[in-house]
């Protein structure tokens, strides 16, 4: 037992150490079966009887020590924990950390060793999943050496296609002779008409979806419509430019397959200011 101890057992009748243990040898109770019963480790029992303080944990769990001390004697629990608190708290040492765990829970705490251990693997993991992204084990040295230089072949390659893409797959003309279809992209009127006669071939209010065929015997068919941009024009499936420029009335635009087909100038056609 420490000297503060000693300077404690003369300001105290009796210390709660003392106490509980004449109370256990009175019984003929042993640390052991204290320790079995309560499941408090045996060498807390011994602190708590030797009054060594600073060897025990801190106030929380000795004094729920105690009180399952006092109770497995017979002891008041809640009289004695009161004197073990005043006995601490008269104390002038500091009481260390101790061991930290429940008193009904005797584990003990994985060490700060383990923690750091599996820190280390994940770093670890982390820095190998970023490199087997990023493809550096697939490659030779020499392949790692034209990445890093930026002369890969394939890298140049890939680099050339997004950076000009139509270039790389440019757009097949739309056939000369193929059929000619209107589909509405929104609510438009039209007006399909002989461009030599004047004779209406086809005149509606197309909805968004609607489609219409130029008939193929058609032999000089035209459009009159206020909604060019409303229109979404093929020859043989493939589109073609727009007929006219939005909210503009246009009239006599070709609709045969070998003038869609050709690339259609801005200044073609003349539209008419929309009434």
């Amino acid at each position: 037992m420490s000297d503060e101890s000693g300077e404690d057992g003369t300001l105290f009748e009796t210390q709660v150490g003392t106490k509980l243990r004449e109370a256990r040898e009175s019984q003929g109770i042993s640390l052991d079966d204290i320790a079995r019963t309560t499941r408090i480790p045996l060498r807390q029992l011994e602190n708590i009887e030797n009054s060594d303080y600073e060897k025990l944990p801190a106030p929380t769990y000795s004094i729920g020590f105690v009180k399952a001390f006092s109770q497995a004697v017979g002891l008041d629990p809640k009289e004695m924990a009161a004197a073990f608190r005043e006995e601490i708290n008269h104390g002038a040492a500091t009481q260390t950390s101790g061991d930290f765990f429940e008193p009904t829970d005797p584990a003990r705490v994985p060490p700060r060793s383990l923690a750091w251990i599996a820190a280390a693997i994940a770093v670890v993991l982390i820095i190998a999943y970023a490199l087997w992204r990023s493809g550096v084990f697939g490659l030779d040295a020499d392949d790692r050496a034209r990445m890093a230089a930026g002369t890969d072949p394939s890298a140049v390659a890939e680099q050339g296609e997004s950076a000009n893409p139509a270039q790389a797959a440019p757009a097949a003309p739309p056939p000369a002779d193929g059929a000619v279809v209107l589909e509405a992209t929104e609510t438009v009127w039209l007006r399909i008409y002989d461009g030599d006669t004047g004779d209406r071939i086809y005149e509606t209010e197309m909805q968004a979806g609607d489609s219409y065929e130029v008939p193929t015997t058609a032999e000089n068919p035209m459009i009159r419509t206020g909604r060019a941009d409303a229109l979404r024009v093929t020859v043989g499936g493939q589109p073609v430019d727009p007929i006219g420029p939005p909210q503009t009335v246009i009239s006599d635009v070709s609709l045969l397959p070998s003038a869609l087909a050709r690339p259609r100038p801005q200044s073609a056609p003349t539209p008419e200011p929309a009434n």
